[in-house]
């Protein structure tokens, strides 16, 4: 197994901190990791599997948008939504894209055991013929773009539904309330050739989600 640094160990949640075996405050290995999230939040990876997009689906016809995770820019860029949005087009046309989505940023599983394993795999996916590898979630741009950053997961592409509107077409809404997350999308993956859905996940195993989807997308 390997190990990673935590970019935020002094936040551990306090019901996971107690399931960890830490050999040092900024360290521990992944399988403690991945035990840790699924005791903590058991009852997320238990959810029924159905799946919510259909292969053959093609996502460019959608007329949603997302949002590039980024910074607040004080340097002249705009901020403004319409000035730094994403269609459907923009992110797949022309392009093999795996997208795998997760609840919210800075939350365990997330963390822990969704963005690290696509972090390790970005060179073979790479290998596989995949032009990007996107993380989705319902969420602001900017704690999505220090989420990335802190991970040092920036190889990846971060992206943001902010008000949830693709999530909904695409039947793949959550509500997170009894975790005090209100609506996000539920834990899924997906490999995306020329906006084309070659492949689509429901997600429960977080951890081995990534191998899952390398395997896809090299089909």
């Amino acid at each position: 197994f390997f190990w990673f640094r935590l970019p935020f160990s002094a936040n551990i949640n306090l019901p996971l901190r107690k399931y960890l075996k830490v050999s040092s405050p900024n360290i521990m290995t992944l399988p403690h990791i991945i035990r840790a999230t699924r005791v903590a939040q058991g009852p997320l990876l238990k959810r029924q599997i159905t799946r919510s997009i259909s292969i053959g689906t093609d996502l460019k016809k959608s007329s949603a948008t997302w949002q590039p995770a980024r910074p607040w820019f004080d340097d002249g860029n705009s901020n403004l939504a319409a000035d730094n949005e994403l269609t459907m087009e923009k992110v797949f046309a022309g392009k093999k894209v795996a997208v795998f989505g997760v609840p919210a940023p800075f939350t365990g599983t997330c963390s822990y055991a969704h963005v690290p394993p696509y972090n390790q795999l970005r060179a073979e996916f790479a290998a596989a013929g995949v032009d990007a590898v996107v993380c989705y979630s319902v969420s602001c741009p900017y704690a999505n773009y220090n989420w990335g950053l802190g991970m040092k997961a920036m190889k990846l592409t971060f992206v943001s539904d902010v008000g949830g509107e693709w999530s909904d077409e695409h039947d793949l809404t959550v509500d997170y309330s009894a975790t005090s997350l209100g609506k996000r999308s539920k834990r899924f993956s997906m490999i995306v050739d020329d906006g084309v859905v070659k492949s689509f996940n429901v997600v429960e195993d977080a951890s081995g989600d990534a191998e899952v989807l390398l395997e896809q997308a090299k089909k």
